[in-house]
């Protein structure tokens, strides 16, 4: 299944089901390439009755992330979950609830658009 692009509607949406990721897990960060990251999530889904499922976010046209390494991702509080936010030629991720100031998370991602895919439990 190819990345879905997502607009302000489909994010609202997404992120309700998910329940802004509260209490999930980073499973990994990827840099495909220098302006464009994947960020891959497992995260408890409403609409599966409260199954989990993994959710790849992609960034594209990134101009600005504060990434960390794969040892320290485990210890990442998830407990608010993620921001994310689409405004004009803007798109941002963010761990934790950060909203209008994700480049103070202890992890983000900001660039220019952003996607989604929904993949099988990685866990």
């Amino acid at each position: 299944m190819p990345v879905k692009p997502l607009n302000a509607s489909a994010l609202r949406s997404l992120l309700d089901r998910i329940e802004n990721a509260r209490e999930g897990e980073i499973r990994s960060i990827i840099p495909l390439s220098p302006t464009s990251i994947q960020i891959r999530l497992s995260v408890q889904d409403k609409a599966r009755g409260y199954d989990w499922i993994d959710v790849m976010f992609q960034v594209e046209g990134v101009n600005d992330a504060r990434l960390l390494s794969d040892a320290v991702l485990g210890s990442l509080d998830m407990s608010e979950g993620i921001t994310v936010e689409i405004m004009h030629d803007t798109a941002a991720l963010a761990i934790g609830r950060y909203d209008g100031r994700a480049n103070e998370a202890p992890l983000y991602v900001i660039g220019k658009t952003i996607g989604y895919e929904e993949l099988p439990f990685s866990g």
